[in-house]
């Protein structure tokens, strides 16, 4: 026989052995999900087939809901040896049409792990129309003043980002420490220049809380305020807001707020508490109440309707209430947390949310858009 056939021999045994040895762990790797199916989600063992081919899983089947299929998809994806995971699954013809989970999205932490480290989501949801939650946003607005009607651009950039969550109990429950920062800026569209008119930087230390359908979170933070220089520079009838003296903006504060949730439909309540501030005769009460709803997706099963009302009253204004509400689509993936975008309309009525103009009453309408990672 001949080198030449001695090599192809050699190399068909290689490729013949490597794969026996692909088959053996693509025949393992499909035994450990039926497995998991099996002593996980017993509700669907037997609904689920299951197929892998050099690390890559198919499934395909007919679950009760979304919910169903987003859980075993999650799941398999994170099984070690899983290269991807094709999802071929539907939901049930006649099945009954469930709620996404809304307030308890959150990936569950591998089995026999007692803390997750830099957790997905949150335990507690920030309130929707609550105008100071870290989010990156960008919205007009259309105010209406003492001095007039103008146009604004409101934009925020920030986010909060979990750090340890302890979880407990039943699948959402438990505690999470996470830290969060944000600048929220307004822009008068109507001058040349397209003048800053405030600015607020925020910086905080949520910790959140969940059980069942209830809820909270205690958030330490900092806020600090910041006048543009054009609108210091500019005359007093060019602007949204009456010129006035600038002063030191600057607070440290304890916010608590709880909350209910059932289904799509969503009651918070609390309040904060000012410790520290400049100036030092300001009042230091706040109460801060809301109702949210999150709808049925509405198409690809991956948007849906949401809104939110928020109503805040601090004792420095005489317990006027301020009142916020905003409505539109939120777009998202299917699958467990994930990035969203929301299409939102608003309306505000109130003192102006913004730093140094807290004494100002205004009036507004807008349309934005906001962002989640």
């Amino acid at each position: 026989m001949s080198l030449r056939h001695v090599a192809a021999a050699m190399i068909l045994t290689l490729a013949s052995t490597r794969q026996a040895a692909s088959a053996a762990t693509d025949d393992y790797l499909r035994g450990y999900i039926d497995s998991w199916i099996a002593t996980n989600a017993p509700a669907v063992a037997g609904r689920v087939t299951v197929k892998v081919k050099s690390g890559v899983v198919t499934l395909t089947g007919a679950l009760a809901s979304p919910e169903e299929i987003d859980r075993i998809v999650t799941a398999v994806g994170e099984i070690e040896g899983v290269v991807t995971v094709v999802n071929r699954m539907s939901v049930e013809q006649g099945a009954e049409k469930r709620r996404w989970r809304t307030w308890i999205d959150w990936l569950r932490p591998p089995p026999g792990r007692r803390t997750v480290r830099f957790p997905d989501g949150d335990l507690f949801a920030g309130p929707l129309a609550d105008q100071k939650q870290p989010r990156f946003h960008m919205t007009w607005q259309s105010w209406r003043s003492d001095t007039g009607r103008f146009n604004i651009a409101s934009a925020g950039f920030g986010e909060s980002f979990g750090l340890v969550r302890w979880p407990r109990g039943h699948e959402g429950d438990g505690w999470q420490v996470g830290i969060s920062g944000a600048v929220f800026a307004v822009f008068n569209l109507d001058s040349s220049s397209i003048d800053l008119l405030n600015a607020d930087y925020y910086a905080g230390f949520p910790i959140s809380y969940r059980s069942g359908a209830w809820s909270g979170r205690l958030r330490l933070f900092h806020q600090s305020s910041h006048l543009g220089d054009e609108f210091l520079l500019q005359l007093q009838d060019t602007q949204p807001v009456p010129q006035s003296e600038r002063i030191n903006l600057s607070y440290e504060a304890a916010e608590i707020l709880g909350s209910y949730d059932k289904g799509g439909a969503r009651l918070y309540f609390g309040g904060t508490r000012i410790v520290t501030i400049e100036p030092r005769e300001l009042g230091r009460q706040r109460l801060q109440l809301g109702a949210e709803f999150r709808g049925n997706p509405v198409h690809w099963r991956t948007s849906r309707i949401v809104a939110g009302l928020d109503v805040q009253a601090w004792n420095e204004t005489g317990w006027d209430r301020d009142v916020s509400f905003k409505t539109g689509l939120m777009f998202r993936s299917p699958y467990g947390d994930a990035r969203s975008l929301q299409a939102l309309l608003e309306y505000y009525n109130g003192h102006a949310p913004y730093g140094q103009f807290f004494t100002v009453e205004i009036e507004y309408f807008g349309i934005g858009v906001a962002f989640a990672f």
